[in-house]
């Protein structure tokens, strides 16, 4: 099975991240058949090729959640909200203050 997955680069503190398309079974940082885009997670800058993925997806590669939301978040595409569940977050209860 074909997965879109992101694949660390970069330098120690300084993360970059590469959407790639590999096989499920191997490490995303080898044996990636095609570089579909990048994110730059310090800038909130994420660029990928979305015809490409689209078809990618259309001959059943199952793109990761991370990538599923990222992908959503930058074309507002229903058909990539179906490969992430949204969770509500919940904050922490409210401390009451003492008198």
């Amino acid at each position: 099975m074909l997965v879109i997955r992101l694949s660390r680069q970069g330098r120690s503190k300084r993360p970059f991240y590469r959407v790639v398309l590999t096989e499920h079974t191997k490490p995303a940082q080898c044996g990636h058949l095609e570089v579909l885009g990048s994110y730059d997670p310090l800038k909130h800058i994420f660029s990928a090729d979305i015809e490409s993925i689209k078809s990618w997806i259309s001959k059943w590669a199952q793109p990761s959640e991370r990538v599923a939301k990222l992908l959503f978040k930058e074309t507002n595409d229903s058909m990539f909200k179906k490969f992430y569940k949204e969770v509500e977050r919940k904050g922490l209860p409210k401390k009451e203050k003492a008198e």
